[in-house]
């Protein structure tokens, strides 16, 4: 049984009426978490913080409400965790908020204090003909992505938001100043260009980036990449309070142009960046692959 409290919240889980994995062995699919909150109002919502075998990025599922005990001023939510294609353990944190209060408290949001193990994936068999199966799917073209450089981007303290516009909601959040450290690159951010998000109903938002980079040898490399950042289900109860969340999870796609021949490679890859951003630190971190 875990039970958390802070401003006068109160969540539990793994408990007979709130039943969650906690030190077991569990199927690599169909996995959920059922959180009961405590007390009970429409402006309740919770999601799933989670990291599999103690790796970044750390992910976040959103759990939807399943239940109301009206006489109990309680209400349950279920997270349902995606399929497990890899990995051998799961650590995960239920977080509730509810206007600007959230639980647990800050310090305890950055832990992981409950988790299960993976059980064996399973290996398939390939049909000896494709009529045998005709619906088993298959990977015709194998990826590999090949480490290039960790990415920090330290930004602004007070982003401009724009608010609700005919496209979404409109947030800028520039950055002041940025480094690119690992095998293939070494760089830093030249300061300026656009950075840019609109945030859907869903809480998915579309960043936007156009930027400068200057490499350690004086190459200047022109950064552009869409990137897609899950601010969750509840952004809007907290991100016009600017009460900022510990991490959000954030995948781009970045393609970088230069006309110095020693960086030229780089106009032929496509690139793809896996981090988060971790609005408390105003820091946006991500490791930088090429796809290959």
């Amino acid at each position: 049984m875990v039970q958390l409290a802070h401003d006068g919240l109160e969540l539990w889980y793994a408990t007979p009426d709130a039943p969650a994995p906690n030190e077991t062995t569990e199927q690599r699919e169909g996995v959920s978490v059922t959180v009961g909150v405590r007390p009970a109002n429409p402006s309740n919502a919770v999601s799933v913080r989670y990291r599999v075998d103690g790796r970044r990025p750390i992910e976040t599922v959103s759990a939807p409400l399943v239940a109301n005990d009206f006489q109990r001023r309680t209400q349950y939510f279920r997270a349902m965790f995606p399929t497990f294609w890899s990995g051998e353990t799961v650590e995960y944190l239920p977080v509730v908020s509810c206007e600007s209060r959230r639980a647990p408290d800050p310090s305890t949001a950055s832990t992981f204090p409950t988790g299960f193990r993976l059980c064996e994936p399973t290996v398939r068999q390939r049909p000896s003909s494709p009529a045998a199966n005709p619906i088993e799917p298959r990977a015709e073209f194998a990826a590999r992505l090949e480490y290039l450089s960790h990415v920090r981007v330290q930004l602004t303290r007070e982003p401009e938001l724009f608010g609700e516009t005919p496209a979404g909601f409109v947030i800028n959040w520039y950055p002041l100043s940025g480094t690119f450290d690992g095998p293939a690159l070494h760089a830093r951010l030249v300061r300026g260009g656009e950075h840019q998000t609109v945030i859907r109903k869903d809480g998915i938002g579309t960043l936007s980036v156009s930027s400068t980079i200057e490499t350690h040898d004086r190459a200047l490399i022109a950064l552009r990449y869409t990137a897609t950042v899950d601010f969750g289900e509840d952004w809007g109860t907290w991100l016009p309070a600017r009460n900022w969340p510990p991490a959000l999870p954030v995948r781009s796609q970045p393609l970088m142009l230069t006309s110095d021949p020693k960086y030229r490679w780089l106009n032929r890859i496509h690139g793809l960046g896996i981090g988060e951003a971790r609005l408390r630190e105003y820091l946006y971190t991500y490791d930088l692959y090429a796809v290959r």
